[in-house]
């Protein structure tokens, strides 16, 4: 039977994910309760990771080591990085970049030392998910709400679809544990619009929901 480690962003979807789970067991390790469960026939193991590369890369490195996922499944927040992007579309992270590492020459801008330039989602599943857009997902320590703040990431990563503060550092981790990973994120807000912050925060009342309807579909093909 597969293990899926589940990373959420929010308190709100992992509400509505433990009432989707059989046989429900909790566990707390780093100060996070990680929930494990049977969704049909695959055992789930979900954890809220809270903000930033490192709590992401924490909770990544305790679903493999400590629940021993087979796959990571990443379903979080993002701000757009791309005008043909609306809120509360979902896009596929193909590729996973730091737009906020830089290790000097030879290495390419977001690229660590001795470590991929990209990291990438298992393309067997991205292959499945056709229906969403797919695209680069820029990942950095600080939250981008200005113009030119996202305009310096788009000038290194003109394909850049969105921005977020977790997906760089779920896929060294994956990559380093060598476990395949699945990454998926809705957008909440485009950075530098007039109504930045109301976008935002009107995002956050439907946003569980939509997450939880996602994974259902992302579970069918898994």
């Amino acid at each position: 039977m597969k293990h899926i480690g589940l990373m959420f962003a929010m308190d709100k979807e992992m509400a509505f994910f433990a009432s989707m789970l059989e046989n429900l067991q909790q566990k707390t390790i780093h100060q996070r309760t990680f929930y494990t469960g049977v969704v049909g026939d695959k055992v789930i193991t979900a954890v809220v990771s809270g903000m930033g590369k490192v709590n992401a890369a924490i909770c990544t490195a305790d679903l493999i080591s400590v629940f021993n996922a087979d796959l990571i499944l990443n379903i979080g927040i993002s701000g757009g990085a791309d005008s043909s992007l609306n809120i509360g579309d979902f896009v596929v992270g193909t590729d996973i970049v730091y737009h906020d590492v830089w290790c000097g020459n030879p290495y390419k801008y977001g690229q660590v030392q001795g470590l991929p330039e990209m990291y990438h989602s298992e393309p067997t599943l991205v292959a499945k998910l056709t229906k969403y857009r797919q695209g680069l997902l820029c990942c950095g320590d600080y939250f981008v709400e200005k113009a030119e703040t996202l305009q310096a990431i788009k000038n290194n990563f003109p394909a850049a679809l969105a921005v977020d503060m977790e997906s760089g550092a779920i896929a060294q981790t994956c990559y380093l544990y060598n476990v395949p990973l699945l990454s998926v994120r809705q957008i909440s807000d485009v950075p530098g619009s007039e109504n930045h912050a109301e976008q935002y925060a009107t995002f956050w009342e439907n946003a569980p929901a939509h997450s939880i309807n996602l994974l259902r579909e992302v579970l069918k093909v898994l």
